[in-house]
């Protein structure tokens, strides 16, 4: 097996107990028995490598099936539950490579039009701030320990979700 599967590997299981902040390369480099050469030959940083592994493991195949905002948000939800504490770790960074603002561009890309110029700074703006709220909702909801349906969490983003954002997934045909 590649070396990137054990770091990756090796980064969600230390995820199940500790935040991502507290996680340092040392430890993960030791585990696996690498110098931090070769860790460093994958990864610029810790949260490079978060970012990488949710990629592979979990936001690719999300991606895959979401046709739009909502699939994303439902097929993210049924991700996060099966193993809520390895996302709550993941998320709880104030680091700006952060894996929020990763999942935030994510969301983002759904309601911001295929052409950039396109979409104003109030209409980008709304984006940023509804990705943000939305993810305090899920991580709220993962703290809460997924009581709640996802049917139910999708009505309160709807519910939140500025006149702009909604006009402008009508304008881009319901993307």
């Amino acid at each position: 097996m590649k070396i990137e599967y054990y770091i990756e590997t090796t980064l969600l299981q230390y995820l199940k107990t500790k935040p991502i902040d507290s996680i340092r390369v040392i430890d993960l480099i030791d585990e696996i028995g690498i110098c931090k050469g070769t860790f460093y030959k994958y990864y610029k940083d810790k949260y490079h490598l978060l970012v990488c592994c949710f990629q592979k493991y979990y936001y690719d195949d999300i991606l895959s099936g979401a046709e739009d905002w909502e699939s994303f948000v439902l097929r993210s939800l049924n991700t996060f539950r099966k193993t809520p504490s390895v996302f709550l770790n993941a998320f709880d960074s104030q680091d700006i490579n952060s894996l929020r603002n990763y999942h935030e561009e994510l969301m983002g890309k759904y309601f911001l039009p295929s052409e950039p110029s396109e979409a104003d700074e109030y209409f980008r703006y709304s984006v940023e701030v509804f990705a943000h709220v939305t993810t305090d909702i899920v991580i709220e909801w993962l703290k809460n320990k997924c009581a709640d349906s996802g049917q139910l969490l999708m009505k309160r983003m709807k519910a939140i979700m500025p006149v702009t954002l909604y006009y402008g997934l009508m304008k881009n045909g319901g993307k």
